[in-house]
């Protein structure tokens, strides 16, 4: 078996992640570990995403899907808690 990563391709495994808005954007930081990018595997890998606020919500449901969670439930208000 051919165990070399395609040049257009890297492999990782995510530590940490984080979103940050860009106007109507969002820039998902994926943090990788062991990345094969890097020639020191110790290092992380950051890699950016820039996507819009509805591939967002598209991307966060079909984790939740795949992992075989639900997404939580929206908070109620406060009239909801009082009188709900």
């Amino acid at each position: 078996m051919d165990n070399r990563v395609p040049e257009n391709e890297s492999y990782g495994v995510l530590v940490n992640w984080g979103m940050q808005a860009l106007g109507s954007k969002l820039d998902l930081k994926l943090q990788c570990a062991g990345s094969t990018r890097c020639a020191d595997r110790a290092a992380l890998d950051d890699h950016h995403i820039l996507m819009t606020r509805e591939q967002a919500a598209v991307l966060a449901n079909y984790l939740y899907e795949v992992s075989g969670n639900t997404p939580p439930r929206p908070r109620r208000g406060l009239f909801g808690r009082w009188f709900g």
